[in-house]
């Protein structure tokens, strides 16, 4: 093969391998593969990553305020596993969502036992919620 064609094959398969990785693409009007949000309200720099399949959120989204991480989300058969942090990178809660569809809208609702913690990781309370209600809150000293 002489360098010529080699070179042309090269920039071929470069020029698709940065297409196929393009975060933040549609297809057929369908979110998918990685996602990059970027905001700044009042000085604060807000950043989301993770990605979509068929403009459903899938696996693991990353949440920063100030490069710092905040939330992650992680997603599986309709259930997001949810985890908040403080600015310091300690846990402040952990609970779930659910994804329920109805009336051709996707609705996301709190579920389940809801745990809170205080700086030094100590339990200090425990919320339950169906269906994004709350229905009991026990606080723990």
């Amino acid at each position: 093969m002489n360098l010529k064609r080699l070179l042309l094959l090269l920039t071929c398969t470069l020029t698709f391998a940065l297409y196929s990785c393009k975060t933040n693409k549609t297809i057929n009007h369908h979110r998918e593969g990685k996602w990059v949000y970027k905001d700044t309200v009042n000085g604060v720099l807000y950043k989301s990553k993770g990605r979509y399949k068929k403009s459903i959120e899938i696996k693991t989204w990353k949440y920063f305020e100030n490069r710092k991480l905040v939330k992650t989300e992680k997603y599986k058969d309709g259930i997001c596993h949810i985890t908040t942090f403080d600015l310091k990178g300690r846990i402040t809660s952990t609970g779930q969502s659910m994804m329920v569809e109805e009336n051709d809208e996707t609705h996301w609702y709190i579920i389940g036992e809801w745990t809170f913690f205080d700086q030094n990781g100590k339990v200090i309370g425990i919320k339950k919620f169906e269906k994004g209600e709350l229905i009991s809150e026990t606080k723990v000293n």
